[in-house]
């Protein structure tokens, strides 16, 4: 209904659209294998029947920017009508906006437009308290510009998540984590190479900012699930598996690391 109002009263053009996309997906041209069927009525019977990780695909889909003709020019207020029925639901998914940025042009002929940056994303939600106090503030700070790399890091750990990739969660998690660090670093000239693993990263910046040491425990848990859990190293004689919850765990701890680093380095600007 929601696609329906956002196209002036027609939801065709939004569901041939989501049926080239998924038809892709899936790995077949019908989607709900059913004989004799428009690609709209095949696009609704799919997304009636399909798996809540196609529906949130779906939900991706039409909010790129290719889709923009299906939505009259409103992507941003479906957005905010989609998350306003997820947290009616209280079902554990946020829909983020698009990014977009300044672009200076080469060609002379405009002085200033802009350019996509991000795309819409359905990302995890633990809870509504950890949203807004952690992974919100983190993805505002990760979309400035000098922390473009470890915001796409991040975004993939939140995809990971979502598809069940635990371990990649993980590991991605702390990808970003350092990322913030190496940033930090590199701003405030603190010193730092490029190898640096995440301890010394750490270090490096509790010593510049004189941070007490019992800090170093709790800041150093994302690179610590990283190094027992993830996938990053080779599991060896016994395969490492990442159960579900320790991924949200990681991520939530790697939002509020990342908040809390940057606020301590930057506080006394």
């Amino acid at each position: 209904m929601l696609l329906r109002d956002a196209g002036d009263g027609s939801l065709l053009p939004a569901l041939e659209h989501l049926h080239g996309k998924l038809t892709y997906l899936v790995g077949r041209v019908s989607l709900s294998q059913r004989q004799g069927m428009s690609p709209q009525d095949d696009t609704l019977q799919f997304l009636t029947t399909c798996s809540d990780a196609h529906f949130l695909d779906a939900v991706e889909y039409i909010l790129q920017s290719d889709a923009h003709m299906c939505l009259g020019g409103r992507q941003e207020d479906v957005v905010t009508r989609l998350n306003e029925f997820l947290s009616i639901d209280d079902l554990t998914y946020f829909v983020t906006k698009q990014v977009w940025e300044p672009w200076q042009s080469d060609d002379f002929r405009s002085s200033q437009r802009i350019r996509l940056l991000e795309e819409s994303k359905v990302i995890p939600k633990d809870s509504q308290v950890i949203h807004e106090t952690a992974i919100e503030p983190a993805l505002q700070l990760l979309r400035q510009p000098e922390f473009r790399y470890a915001n796409t890091e991040f975004m993939v750990a939140l995809e990971d998540y979502r598809h069940r990739k635990f371990g990649d969660c993980v590991t991605k998690c702390n990808a970003s984590y350092e990322s913030v660090m190496k940033v930090i670093c590199g701003q405030k000239r603190f010193g730092y190479s490029e190898g640096d693993s995440t301890a010394k990263l750490l270090r490096t910046i509790m010593a510049q900012t004189q941070m007490e040491g019992f800090w170093e425990t709790p800041l150093m848990v994302v690179g610590t699930l990283r190094n027992k859990l993830s996938s990053a190293h080779g599991a060896g004689e016994n395969a490492k598996v990442v159960p579900e919850h320790v991924a949200r765990y990681a991520m939530n701890m790697t939002a509020s690391a990342i908040v809390f680093l940057h606020d301590q380095a930057y506080s006394g600007k």
